[in-house]
């Protein structure tokens, strides 16, 4: 369901408010320079009014579950870097009104007749100011990092599996799992072409995909179709649909439509040689020995996952 638009908007505002607290405290790092100047507090301002928007974007209008993932991520984690910060700017606001308090009552005391200029231009604290940037900027720079460096960063993971009643003739066969590929998500063909070859590489008897070859769209595997049809294996390769496979997280203009991604997504899988199986089974067999492999549709505890299974 989506929030009401005047919470939206309220909630808009008191970010506005919130940031020109950040502005003020960022600025107050005079040996920074480059915040005097006044194209950062344009360049300030230009992002935060961006991301507002974003997130409005996200909420109200039709777009692809990829970005929209992608547009709330980053606006929720530049969140938490501001209220990271916030948090030194009130401790230093606490401090300057300890020390004014105090001019103040030294004043007092000594009964002056004019008091100190500088009782209310207390300097912030560089140290406190910088620190909170740092410690704010940690959260969205090894985030920053590990999408660029760990998008790709494929591994092979061994498992051994003790199954009592397994047939003697599948002992010791490879079963090779991949999941989750998300196809939408990409952007290097070529780093998504060497985690299929070390895929390759592992020599696994048979293979299964389980679930969510898309975010939403079944044209998302347009570039990517060629590269996955090259796994293979000499006794098959077993897929099934993931929740995001069915479309039911994009907005369609209809039924019928959702209807032909759903069926132009289950092509996709034929073209690239891998065995569709939907709350049905198969029969793999090895000199004579055979085992079950059963294959059901999505089925999810959780109200928000519809029960295909």
């Amino acid at each position: 369901m989506e929030p009401n638009i005047f919470l939206m908007i309220g909630v808009s505002v008191a970010l506005v408010f919130a940031d020109r607290y950040i502005l003020t405290g960022i600025k107050g790092i005079k040996k920074w320079r480059f915040t005097q100047r006044p194209i950062f507090e344009v360049v300030f301002w230009i992002f935060s009014v961006f991301l507002i928007g974003s997130l409005f974007l996200a909420i109200y209008f039709k777009m692809n579950i990829g970005v929209k993932g992608a547009i709330l991520l980053v606006f929720f984690l530049v969140l938490f870097c501001k209220v990271i910060f916030l948090l030194f700017i009130v401790a230093d606001d606490v401090r300057r009104y300890g020390i004014r308090k105090a001019n103040t009552k030294k004043v007092n005391q000594l009964d002056s007749i004019t008091a100190p200029t500088s009782r209310n231009a207390i300097p912030r604290s560089e140290f406190l100011m910088k620190a909170g940037v740092i410690t704010g900027s940690l959260p969205l720079l090894s985030m920053g990092y590990g999408v660029v460096s760990g998008a790709y960063d494929y591994q092979v993971i061994n498992h051994t599996l003790y199954l009592a009643n397994l047939p003697k003739k599948f002992d010791g066969i490879r079963l090779g799992q991949i999941s989750d590929i998300h196809s939408g998500s990409f952007y290097n063909k070529k780093a998504v072409t060497g985690g299929v070859e070390m895929l390759m590489r592992e020599k696994a008897d048979f293979i299964f995909f389980t679930g969510d070859l898309v975010n939403s769209r079944s044209d998302e595997m347009k570039d990517y179709q060629d590269i996955f049809a090259k796994v293979k294996a000499p006794l098959g390769v077993y897929s099934s649909l993931g929740n995001h496979d069915y479309g039911d997280y994009y907005k369609w203009e209809n039924e019928a439509a959702r209807t032909k991604n759903l069926n132009d997504l289950k092509v996709t899988h034929k073209n690239m040689g891998w065995d569709l199986i939907l709350n049905s089974n198969r029969r793999l067999k090895v000199d004579g020995e055979e085992i079950g492999i059963l294959g059901v549709e999505n089925w999810g505890t959780l109200s928000r996952f519809k029960k295909y299974g």
